[in-house]
């Protein structure tokens, strides 16, 4: 069980009343504490605002900038904001509070935290909500103290809390930050991120598997959550930047700490046949599935190397479906010669996984450049196909670029003898790379 801070309801407005008191006092210490925080409360100490803040112009008896509080595990300095539906306003990485927020009161309110020159807010409903961010490996749960120019034992109590300790579904964990919050009072939690969270790198630049995991006592587990389509500091939530929110309210109590994890979600599809086979010039792939859940299509790639995929066409799944459904595509202008098939199985939120790969060979006449070697006029067979030419040098360097490709061929006279790289790329999207020898 989280061990609690909050003062008892007969003690709370004493506390605060002496709380204003203190507004005074971290003003006079800012002097002493400059190299600390702007404004500091120590350990045992209380500061509140009754009324909204702003962190770039200040007020209320603290300055703009920093707001340091002590973090040692039952010696707390805490900022409270006392009143409904207040505001904190102006949070960035020069200013926030270096430690733990309070709020008494109704309303959502933005927690204006951060860490050691990393601002990291979160946002809570309920009444008697306090919470810090840790910019710091969870893994070791350490940051530093700038009371003593040390680093704290690891925080909050019970920490550190090992990222390789994961529940069902849960496939990656933060190692960037974390949340303590801290409160009896169920609430839709919400955390937010920006470019040095290094969200894409955690859910491999699929947002779709962001999501809010919790620590337990023994392991992280995922917490029911949504990308918030707009952030609650503004703009379209992204991979750089954002929030997300708990699908239902909880007491943050429930958790020892709160952070980021990648999930590994389910496939939209079971697929129990997949098949690619030639049918004179034409490609037939034909599959089958015998569960969808949330399905939205496939996609057909096609690729003449395995390395370069062109979609070439999709076909709508069913969508729900607990019984056996067949499908069927015709590629009606195969490459000649090895033709390799995939199929991208999408979700309706686009997640997607890839199926194996069918090796199909057409007959027919090559997609190629050709006489090789040449001397004068490079051919391009079935050129109707072709969408551009480029021809480099074995350094990498492009020589030649033809974006309107006729039956003439492309001149090559000029080129100095040698070995040549030619990139033929299709209306489709296919890409093909051969070696020209020029000779004279």
């Amino acid at each position: 069980m989280k061990q609690q801070y909050t003062n008892p309801p007969g003690k709370r407005w004493a506390s605060m009343a002496v709380s204003a008191a203190l507004l005074l006092v971290g003003h006079l210490a800012q002097a002493q504490e400059g190299s600390q925080g702007n404004t500091t409360i120590f350990g045992g100490a209380e500061m509140t605002f009754f009324s909204n803040h702003n962190f770039v112009t200040g007020g209320g008896g603290a300055q703009p900038g920093v707001i340091l509080t002590e973090r040692a595990a039952g010696n707390f300095g805490v900022l409270n904001f006392s009143g409904d539906n207040l505001t904190s306003t102006g949070a960035s990485d020069a200013g926030y509070v270096d430690g733990y927020v309070r709020k008494y009161g109704a309303g959502a309110f933005i927690f204006p935290v951060g860490d050691n020159g990393f601002v990291g807010q979160f946002a809570a409903a309920a009444d008697g909500v306090m919470g810090a961010y840790f910019h710091a490996d969870a893994n070791t749960a350490v940051t530093s103290n700038l009371f003593t120019g040390s680093n704290y034992a690891p925080l909050p109590t019970g920490g550190p809390f090992p990222t390789s300790n994961m529940g069902t579904n849960v496939d990656v964990v933060s190692t960037v930050e974390y949340w303590d919050i801290d409160g009896s009072n169920a609430t839709p939690l919400t955390l937010t991120w920006d470019a040095g969270s290094a969200i894409g790198t955690l859910t491999t630049n699929q947002l779709n598997k962001l999501s809010i995991v919790g620590w337990d006592g023994t392991q992280w587990v995922a917490i029911p959550s949504k990308v918030d389509v707009t952030s609650i500091l503004g703009g379209a939530s992204d991979l750089t930047a954002g929030s997300i929110t708990t699908v239902s309210p909880l007491a943050p109590n429930t958790y020892t700490a709160y952070t980021f994890g990648s999930l590994t979600l389910p496939l939209p599809v079971t697929l129990t046949r997949f098949t690619a086979v030639a049918e004179g010039k034409t490609a037939l792939l034909a599959w089958a599935t015998t569960e969808e859940t949330n399905s939205d299509r496939f996609e057909i790639e096609r690729s003449a190397d395995g390395k370069k995929w062109a979609m070439i066409g999709s076909v709508a799944s069913t969508g729900e479906s607990k019984v056996l459904v067949n499908y069927k595509f015709t590629d009606g202008a195969p490459l000649s010669g090895e033709n390799l098939y995939r199929l991208k199985m999408v979700d309706k939120d686009e997640t997607y996984a890839y199926s194996a790969i069918r090796n199909v060979q057409v007959k027919g006449e090559a997609i190629r450049p050709y006489p090789n070697p040449v001397s004068d006029k490079l051919l391009i067979g079935s050129f109707t196909k072709v969408k551009q030419v480029s021809v480099k040098n074995t350094a990498g360097q492009s020589l030649m670029t033809v974006q309107k490709v006729s039956d003439d061929g492309i001149d090559v006279s000029k080129l100095t003898p040698g070995v040549y790289i030619v990139t033929l790329t299709l209306f489709d999207g296919t890409i093909s790379t051969h070696k020209v020898a020029v000779t004279r």
